[in-house]
């Protein structure tokens, strides 16, 4: 019997940033961010819809305007993931993937005791869910995280009620697509 992998491609993701680190990943290709306290932990992140790299391209120069003082373009770059095997992608939307991971972290969750002092409840569990999702996607060699995320208003962030109530976000839910292998990653610009 032949075993035939599949592929899935995904062209146009989008990824908001600055201008000067536009530059940078232009001329030498995006690296992964180790920030864990993001939706799926280190990783890359794309947007399916535009609006939602903008945003984030302006909320990402709004904070280094906090911490520099420094006035910084928002840009959004575009990027493709050309016929990746579907076995290296961990679709948070696919029952047999949720199932899958719950099957391989629940056993953890006796084992290890975790200790996150000093946070309130939602920024626990945030970090909770980021390192279970970085150590099953590690574990299983998985190159590409999909998810549906409900957007939280972020007053702090200029733009961020004008976005999560806009049409696009009609349902407030948003895919994101975090990438933990950035040589998947194809045809930036």
């Amino acid at each position: 019997m032949h075993n035939k992998k599949y592929k899935e491609t995904y062209r146009e993701l989008s990824h908001g940033t600055d201008m000067e680190s536009a530059t940078i990943i232009r001329n030498n290709g995006f690296k992964i961010s180790e920030r864990s306290d993001s939706w799926c932990g280190p990783g890359i992140y794309f947007y399916d819809i535009k609006k939602k790299a903008w945003w984030a391209a302006r909320r990402k120069c709004s904070e280094i305007k906090k911490e520099t003082g420094k006035k910084v373009e928002p840009t959004v770059l575009f990027a493709d993931i050309i016929d990746i095997e579907t076995d290296k992608i961990f679709d948070l939307r696919a029952y047999k993937d949720l199932c899958d991971f719950e099957e391989k972290i629940t056993p953890l969750l006796g084992e290890y005791s975790f200790e996150l002092s000093g946070m309130n409840e939602t920024e626990k569990i945030i970090q909770l869910r980021s390192l279970f999702i970085s150590y099953y996607a590690e574990k299983n060699d998985k190159k590409l995280i999909i998810g549906n995320f409900r957007q939280r208003p972020q007053p702090m962030y200029e733009h961020a009620i004008e976005f999560s109530n806009s049409l696009d976000m009609i349902f407030g839910i948003e895919t994101i697509y975090c990438v933990k292998d950035s040589n998947i990653i194809e045809n930036i610009h």
